[in-house]
């Protein structure tokens, strides 16, 4: 098995290599399969974790339509000679001038498609009961209260001070 598992692994890394070499830079290959991937993902996310009414019903409903809609934007916008499958030939909805753009876009959609679908699945399966998501869900988390700590031991004094830090940064060097 674990011989036939890296032929297999070898044999997807040439064919990714191929696949690769038809985009301008490796980024634009990896912001396509972060739009496909990682945006519904976080959508998922950010609601499991801080909306306590999410359901594993809504969340994997959710997480699929955001990839799909993300092979259906991809599928009907052209940027740079890539994307378009869907059309048959016909006329693109939109297109890009940069392959980046169409990446921003995918990613938008995927993560706003998901995230309305999680919200209205959720909304229409029974949720959970609040005991059962305590110390999963941001709301139902018992947050401890720590006092006495010096002012560099302060998450929020540190963030200022980056924030403050990363402002003053972009104004002298940008």
């Amino acid at each position: 098995m674990g011989r036939l598992t890296t032929v297999a692994g070898i044999l997807l890394s040439v064919a990714t290599a191929y696949f690769a070499r038809t985009f301008n830079n490796i980024m634009d290959l990896l912001q396509l399969v972060f739009g496909f991937v990682n945006a519904p993902l976080f959508a998922t996310f950010l609601l499991g974790m801080f909306w306590k009414r999410t359901t594993g019903h809504g969340a994997f409903t959710g997480l699929l339509s955001g990839t799909v809609a993300a092979a259906v934007i991809h599928g009907v916008t052209v940027a740079e000679g890539k994307g378009g499958w869907l059309l048959g030939g016909g006329a693109p909805v939109h297109v890009f001038r940069a392959t980046m753009s169409q990446n921003f876009a995918l990613a938008i959609g995927a993560w706003t498609t998901c995230f309305v679908v999680t919200v209205g699945v959720s909304l229409l399966t029974r949720p959970k009961p609040d005991d059962a998501m305590r110390g999963l869900v941001y709301s139902l988390t018992a947050r401890p209260k720590v006092t006495g700590l010096k002012w560099f031991a302060k998450p929020a004094v540190l963030a200022v001070i980056v924030l403050a830090a990363t402002l003053v940064l972009n104004v002298v060097f940008g």
